[in-house]
């Protein structure tokens, strides 16, 4: 039985109060690892809106849908998918929901352990890491962009499947240039994708 992974109110819901043990039982906005994109959205728009952009693969691509121009989310800002970029079928190997804030990252951090503890109840079995609050050198190299991310790994190995809760605090600098902004994230990660950030999209 999939279980969502919604913000309501400040906390984490859940569509039933079993145990998981997968990230695959997991939903964002209805979504889950190993869905089609195809289910959501019409190939000419994720073909018109996709994007590969990071610094040093282009493996994977990404789509976001965003609750300005869509009807379709209930929770969260935005939703971003990661697919590989070469599959037709864009299956969803990442899919991330956004709640965004300006200058509020105590607010962020708040809620951020609201989600931990409702999360916790459901994967009791999974390999915690509290990234504690730490500047994130791979998105800016200044050191003035600030997160503080926990994560619940689906196994012992280096790379694992996992759920990511984070809060992230953006240098003023790059929220001037880029527009953009200070947000909560709670996300679905394979163990292929999780590699593949950590090793080679940003070297």
């Amino acid at each position: 039985m999939k279980k969502f992974l919604g913000i309501l109110v400040l906390i984490f819901t859940l569509q039933t109060p079993s145990l998981a043990d997968d990230i695959r039982d997991f939903q964002i906005e209805g979504m889950s690892i190993g869905d089609s994109l195809l289910l959501y959205k019409t190939k000419q728009e994720i073909n018109e809106s996709m994007k590969t952009d990071y610094p040093s693969s282009k493996l994977y691509n990404r789509f976001t849908i965003r609750s300005i121009n869509s009807t379709s989310l209930k929770d969260y800002d935005d939703v971003q998918v990661h697919f590989k970029t070469e599959d037709k079928n864009f299956v969803i190997v990442s899919v991330t929901g956004g709640i965004y804030n300006s200058n509020e990252f105590d607010k962020c951090l708040k809620k951020k352990e609201l989600v931990i503890k409702e999360i916790s109840t459901v994967v009791p079995n999974t390999r915690i890491n509290d990234g504690g609050i730490s500047p994130w050198l791979d998105a800016d190299s200044s050191g003035k962009t600030i997160t503080s991310t926990y994560y619940f790994n689906f196994g012992s190995k280096k790379y694992n499947d996992f759920v990511e809760i984070g809060c992230y605090d953006w240098n003023q600098e790059l929220t001037d240039k880029n527009g953009w902004t200070d947000h909560l994230k709670v996300g679905l990660h394979t163990k292929e994708f999780n590699q593949w950030l950590s090793e080679e999209a940003f070297k």
